[in-house]
């Protein structure tokens, strides 16, 4: 049996050409990138895709930022205002607990002319019923 000795040449690497930015050519004939920085200097013009996403980032973060800072100022305003009706409840819930003691009341009643007993109240003995036989 006879080997196929027949070898087909090697195959070129692909080369995927490189997709034109529709948006570039657009700004590029508009503006006039080319006019703007010379034909000897198009670093911005092949890179301008990267420049406007790091300027979006940039935005993003400047925003997130601002967000951020006006969050943590109306946490310092309502901390403020919750600190301040605590002390408000705290102060009502000790006048409360002194006005409701005996002698705070005593104190009111007078001025209707009640007064407090002198003689202990009495106590009613109820004697249990004896078994009958």
């Amino acid at each position: 049996m006879a080997q196929n000795t027949y070898k087909h040449p090697p195959k070129a690497p692909i080369v995927k050409k490189k997709r034109e930015n529709r948006l570039l050519n657009y700004l590029n004939n508009t503006i006039g990138f080319e006019r703007l920085f010379g034909e000897d200097n198009a670093w911005p013009i092949k890179h301008f895709d990267r420049i406007m996403w790091i300027s979006f980032l940039l935005i993003l973060y400047i925003g997130f930022n601002h967000n951020a800072e006006r969050l943590v100022r109306n946490i310092q305003r309502v901390k403020a205002v919750v600190d301040e009706k605590r002390a408000k409840y705290m102060t009502l819930q000790a006048d409360f607990k002194k006005s409701s003691k005996q002698s705070e009341i005593s104190k009111q009643v007078i001025a209707t002319g009640l007064t407090e007993p002198v003689t202990p109240p009495l106590k009613i003995v109820v004697k249990p019923e004896e078994p009958q036989p």
